[in-house]
């Protein structure tokens, strides 16, 4: 839940994973599916439309800004999930070039 998350400071990179396993599930609708990873969000026959909800629901979830440019740069569960532990280690500085 947004908004009632504890700092995104103390989050590790299996929290962050679980995390956005539970959003990739919402978002293509699979309460169900199986997420490892090493899954590519696009592989796995997200779009760019679903890469923005994407960016929209984990910057909400982890209250850090995360980008478009993000998802597509980091399309794995696992890459996503340091990208965004990166960003809540760096202060809530925004990203470079986000949208």
């Amino acid at each position: 839940m947004p908004g009632a998350i504890d700092s995104a400071l103390s989050r590790s990179s299996e929290d962050v994973q679980e995390r956005l396993s539970a959003i990739w599930r919402d978002l293509f609708g699979e309460a169900d599916m199986r997420i490892r990873e090493d899954d590519d969000f696009f592989a796995l026959g997200a779009s760019s439309l679903l890469a923005m909800r994407m960016a929209v629901a984990a910057s909400e979830e982890f209250q850090v800004p995360v980008s478009i440019v993000a998802v597509a740069e980091n399309p794995t569960l696992s890459g996503l999930a340091g990208h965004i532990a990166g960003l809540a280690g760096a202060s809530g500085e925004r990203e470079e070039g986000e949208l």
